[in-house]
């Protein structure tokens, strides 16, 4: 071997063993901010329940539910202003679907959920039914206007304000704290924590991507899962943290609230930028998939008992519906 090509492999080698390097460094980095994120996000949205005698339900409708949704919001919105047409519509069929089969089947597997103010946790399950139902109805003539887009996110103001004016006053859950947080912190605790999500996510997709770019993997396979799967890490890991603290209406509030903020907020303020225009026919399946995974949800409550529980063999059987949609999709 000449010396110009045993230098040439030389490099390749050098370059190969940094873009492992950096691979493994975006997944490690990935995995810790999204860790700490959704732990800090619990004890922040609990704090903030704590000083406004807010419940954690409402907490996890609200202050976890939107921000763990942030990510879907800006990418629906540039799509939105770019004009990409279809791009919102999927983005928020996808990320219902997977918030419901995928992460909390996932979240129930690890540690089964018991459902407290049975009550107040089915009625939002039925205003999250009604949602999609608003979505599918005004989507059946092929586009989402601004008006109608402008009702969908006026809805989810109005669902925010009775939301937090119902909870205040509700018994809320206290810890071993002496000292609990005091309101600024806590809420620069969410924001931090929020924005730890969004990036943690981002970091663990691209390393992913790039990983499995380099076993040979096609586009089309890494959109399908990693890609789908990395916009549902934050919401994941705020559930398991929320799951693991035994702050079981944070965890299902968070993916009740994170389908109704993406139903009436993301994809109403992208509709309000700019009408979405779509062929229906290409999501009636999605839709119906949708819906039966929203219902779904509502009956493996347990909506007749005083106290529900997801069990493990209920998560077990939403994560087996999600695979089996996802394999449907290939």
């Amino acid at each position: 071997m000449s010396t110009e090509n045993a230098c040439n492999c030389s490099y390749f080698r050098i370059n190969a063993n940094f873009a492992t390097i950096m691979i493994a460094l975006q997944l490690i980095g990935g995995f810790l901010l999204l860790f700490f994120g959704g732990d800090w996000l619990v004890d922040g949205g609990v704090a903030v329940a704590r000083r406004f005698n807010i419940s954690p339900l409402v907490i996890g409708l609200t202050i976890v539910a939107f921000g763990t949704s942030a990510p879907e919001l800006l990418v629906s919105m540039e799509s939105a202003m770019k004009g990409i047409e279809g791009i919102a519509m999927g983005n928020v069929i996808g990320s219902n679907i997977a918030n419901i089969g995928l992460i909390l089947g996932l979240t129930a597997m690890i540690c089964p959920i018991v459902v407290e103010g049975m009550k107040s946790v089915l009625s939002n399950c039925l205003v999250m039914i009604g949602a999609s139902v608003l979505a599918i109805v005004f989507s059946i003539d092929g586009c989402i206007s601004r008006p109608e887009g402008a009702v969908m996110f006026l809805g989810l103001v109005a669902y925010t304000v009775i939301s937090i004016m119902k909870g205040r006053g509700s018994n809320v859950s206290e810890s071993d704290e002496k000292a609990p947080m005091s309101t600024l912190p806590a809420l620069l605790l969410i924001v931090l924590s929020c924005a730890m999500l969004a990036y943690g996510a981002d970091l663990m997709v691209e390393g992913a991507t790039a990983l499995a770019r380099m076993i040979g993997v096609s586009d089309q396979v890494i959109g399908l899962t990693i890609v789908a799967f990395g916009t549902s890490l934050p919401e994941l890991a705020a559930s398991v943290a929320a799951a693991v603290k035994k702050q079981m209406d944070i965890s299902i509030g968070n993916i009740v609230g994170s389908n109704l903020f993406n139903i009436l907020c993301v994809l109403g303020l992208s509709a309000t930028v700019s009408p979405i225009s779509f062929t229906q026919g290409n999501y009636a399946t999605d839709f119906a998939v949708m819906m039966l995974f929203a219902v779904g949800l509502t009956i493996l409550i347990q909506p007749w008992k005083q106290t529900g529980r997801l069990s493990r063999v209920s998560g077990a059987l939403m994560f087996a519906a999600y695979a089996a949609y996802a394999y449907m999709l290939f």
